[in-house]
C-alpha cells in the first residue's frame, strides 16, 4: 500500500496504489499514521506517481498530514506528474498547504536547498 525510503532528513512514502478514495482512506490513513509515529514526524516526500485517482477524503487525509507535520516542524511535499490529479490538486488550491513537485529529484533539491544534506544510502 504504501512503501517508506528513510533518509537523513527526510523519508519518501510511495503509494503502491491507484485510488484513494473513500472505501481505501481508512486503511491508508492509519498506515501513514503509523509510518508518522516510526519515523518521528521528519520531513516527508508523499510521492503519488502511481496514483490515478483522490476524492475529498483522500484530499483531506493529505492535508491532515501536513498539518500534522507542520505542528512538529516538519514538512510534507508532494511528487505527482499526473495531470488528472494535478487539476483537482489545482482547483483544490492545494498548494497552500504543500509543495508540489514533478519528481522526486525536484522534491530533494527542495530540501537540500533548504541548507540540509541527506545520506544518499537511505534505509528502507
Amino acid at each position: 500500500m504504501i512503501q517508506t525510503t528513510t533518509f537523513d532528513i527526510y523519508s519518501i512514502l510511495e503509494f503502491k496504489v491507484e485510488e484513494f478514495d473513500l472505501i481505501k482512506t481508512p486503511k491508508i490513513s492509519e498506515k501513514i499514521n503509523k509510518i508518522l509515529d516510526e519515523i518521528n514526524y521528519s520531513n516527508i516526500i508523499l510521492d503519488l506517481q502511481n496514483l490515478n485517482y483522490i476524492d475529498s477524503m483522500g484530499l483531506s487525509t493529505l492535508i491532515n498530514v501536513s498539518r500534522k507535520l507542520n505542528e512538529k516542524n516538519s514538512e510534507m511535499v508532494v511528487v505527482c506528474s499526473t495531470a488528472k490529479i494535478l487539476q483537482l490538486f489545482n482547483i483544490a488550491q492545494i498548494e497552500s498547504f504543500f509543495k508540489i513537485f514533478p519528481s522526486i529529484d525536484a522534491a530533494d533539491s527542495y530540501f537540500s536547498s533548504k541548507g540540509k544534506l541527506h545520506d544518499k544510502n537511505g534505509k528502507t
